[in-house]
């Protein structure tokens, strides 16, 4: 059976002011870990900016760092209570992570580059004041960390081929890259992307490795700049975990990452990674439009492609984006396709497959615990159906996946809950007097 989670994201109020009755149902449902953050409570005027801690600046003054003086707010009261909600959690045996440590509650200026390469200092110094003020937490989760780009224009704050600025190329010459041949292999691809020919494309196509060289004409300096974007974030990870590793008590450190088949583009190793990291937060998101869905994607990667190719036709576009990224997606042969849902294909290939090579690249299975969710908000995609939920979990199950975690509960709706809970645990009542999941109005609203 597997072993749900679930994230408390903003406002954290809405679960931490009625958490005892929020809790039996999440219990009762299946539910065995619990993420929280970011680390804010609301504001006066409906924003996120009350630190839901104090942080302590002598812990940045030992690693020679100043922490800013800030005159943000604090509420005593939802502090305590937060800290009695986590305290029962504990008290129920769940797992307790943070999303996000740090994010938003700090502002400081770590060390010169030339002093710590990959800003570990830093962010031990963060991650020490957040878990010395959360006791209750076993470890907190990054999201989407040292992932380059995956977007092939601009999209979600990023794109593949997007020029360094001065500071990134200052950085990677810090660390013993070259910089300036670091540009050219970008600029090399950039111009290839925008060049294809017809011919190219049914000549090579996705028919292997020795065949991608050609159609992307991958020079040396274009393979020195994908080596860099995977050696330079690994390098930053073990340079972390090494300072995490030496904190007072033994902290679990996780990572929000694009799913499998585009590990490659957002270079991240997940062998690799393995040896670094403790929970993969793979994300399962597969929905069109929006961000980080997995449609979504491969559909801008196939409409830019053709925007720069039209001499292009669309299913060559679609073999470009194949042969680059690996994704092959069952029953769709056109962009139109892409707006009729997913066929039962899609779950019995493509997610046990992206499910499976994740759970091949790591040594212990509890490693893994994706991210599930169905669109909408706050990831602004197409939504997908209950039904869509319950086979991404039956198709991850069957591959193997032993937990899993929701995000998040503002946008969890009954149908869903219906699905965790039958699958997880005791099936809900919907009782309209008890637990009702937020995103779903009650009953008694329609009069």
């Amino acid at each position: 059976m597997l072993q749900p989670w679930i994230r408390i994201g903003q406002p954290l109020e809405d679960v931490v002011d009625d958490y005892e009755r929020i809790f039996d149902a999440w219990q009762a449902g299946g539910i065995a870990g619990l993420v929280f953050g970011r680390l804010l409570f609301a504001d006066d005027n409906g924003g996120f900016t009350v630190p839901a801690y104090r942080s302590d600046p002598e812990i940045f003054r030992r690693r020679g760092i100043e922490l800013e003086a800030t005159d943000a707010p604090l509420n005593a009261d939802k502090e305590k209570r937060l800290q009695q909600m986590l305290d029962d959690a504990k008290r129920r045996g769940w797992g307790v992570l943070i999303f996000c440590p740090g994010q938003g509650t700090h502002r400081a200026t770590g060390l010169p580059v030339t002093e710590d390469p990959h800003g570990a200092q830093l962010q031990a110094a963060i991650w020490e004041d957040v878990f010395s003020a959360f006791p209750q937490a076993d470890g907190g989760l990054m999201d989407g960390w040292t992932e380059s780009a995956y977007e092939l224009i601009y999209h979600h704050g990023n794109a593949v081929f997007r020029e360094m600025n001065d500071n990134e190329k200052s950085t990677a010459d810090a660390r013993g890259w070259d910089a300036q041949r670091l540009d050219a292999g970008r600029a090399q691809l950039h111009t290839r992307f925008q060049n294809f020919s017809s011919r190219q494309v049914q000549y090579y196509g996705d028919h292997g490795f020795l065949q991608g060289i050609n159609l992307f004409d991958l020079t040396e300096d274009a393979l020195y700049w994908l080596r860099w974007r995977r050696d330079d974030g690994l390098a930053t990870a073990r340079a972390f975990r090494g300072e995490l590793d030496k904190l007072p008590r033994k902290l679990l450190l996780g990572n929000g990452l694009r799913s499998a088949v585009f590990s490659g583009m957002t270079a991240i190793d997940y062998l690799a990674w393995d040896e670094v990291i403790d929970i993969f937060q793979v994300k399962h998101y597969f929905w069109h439009r929006g961000f980080d869905g997995l449609y979504g994607t491969v559909a801008r990667w196939v409409q830019q492609i053709q925007r720069w190719n039209p001499g292009l036709s669309e299913t060559e576009c679609f073999t470009v984006a194949r042969a680059w990224l690996g994704v092959h997606l069952p029953q769709v042969e056109s962009l139109a396709d892409m707006e009729l849902g997913f066929p039962q294909a899609f779950f019995d290939e493509v997610v046990k497959e992206e499910t499976a090579r994740a759970l091949a690249a790591v040594k212990d299975p509890q490693k893994i615990l994706p991210w599930v969710d169905t669109g909408r908000m706050p990831h602004a995609g197409d939504p997908m159906t209950a039904g869509d939920l319950y086979r991404i979990l039956v198709a991850s199950e069957e591959a193997g996946l032993q937990r899993f975690l929701f995000h998040n509960h503002a946008h969890l709706t009954a149908a869903e809950w219906k699905v965790i809970s039958r699958m997880c645990g005791a099936e809900w009542n919907e009782d309209p007097g008890g637990y009702w999941p937020p995103a779903t109005p009650r009953p008694a609203v329609f009069g």
